[in-house]
């Protein structure tokens, strides 16, 4: 699964947005973990996942806040989650670049998949791809908005520098998602406290490394 040029076109673009008004707030667990359980909340998260999945452009990043990481209070969460189509995504994918009609078969299970896992950030890249390559931008829009949004709650918990101020993801995966929007590499992963430490390449931004948390401790 590669050549996600649109998104990561679109990614770096929200990340330039993000620098000039930084949003630095680490999620408070107890709190989402209340407003997604009420049903008379803004924020319960059966209405908020629903208006997630049909691509509702209104979702704020407050919305979005409250649906990634209210996502480990769900039944069906799993941080070492994987789809069990992926073999079978590839696989129809390299027959759609011969074939553009397979294309919406691999769309198709695309779409099952994230609705197995909401916020499988690799999968959700490939959709913008699809979409786009599929022809139908519309969709390919809205999905990039998506990603990007989920992008922009991870980035909103902190700035990396610290475990104090780590980013916090709710996949361990997450973590080499957000290097590979940076376009950065991991050499090493050490813990630090209740942080994971990723030792980085060299690279021309001078960044030695970024701290990431995964709060599974209090799902």
């Amino acid at each position: 699964m590669k050549h996600f040029f649109v998104c990561f076109l679109l990614t770096f673009t929200f990340c330039e947005i993000y620098s000039q008004e930084p949003v630095m707030q680490a999620p408070e667990y107890a709190l989402i973990r209340l407003a997604t359980a009420d049903s008379s909340s803004d924020h319960y998260y059966p209405r908020l996942l629903e208006r997630y999945e049909a691509f509702d452009s209104t979702l704020s990043v407050t919305d979005y806040r409250y649906l990634y990481f209210g996502y480990i209070f769900q039944d069906n969460y799993n941080p070492e989650w994987k789809s069990k189509d992926e073999k079978k995504i590839e696989k129809y994918f390299r027959e759609a670049k011969k074939d553009e009609s397979n294309y919406d078969k691999v769309i198709d299970l695309v779409n099952k998949s994230l609705r197995e896992f909401p916020f499988d950030l690799r999968t959700m890249q490939f959709l913008c791809f699809l979409y786009h390559q599929n022809g139908n931008i519309e969709m390919g829009q809205k999905a990039s908005h998506r990603f990007l949004s989920v992008i922009g709650a991870i980035l909103s918990s902190g700035d990396g520098e610290s475990c104090e101020t780590a980013y916090h993801v709710i996949s361990p995966l997450h973590e080499l998602n957000i290097l590979k929007v940076f376009q950065f590499e991991s050499s090493a992963q050490k813990p630090f406290g209740d942080c994971n430490y990723l030792e980085l390449k060299e690279n021309k931004r001078g960044v030695k490394g970024i701290y990431f948390k995964v709060p599974g401790q209090w799902n």
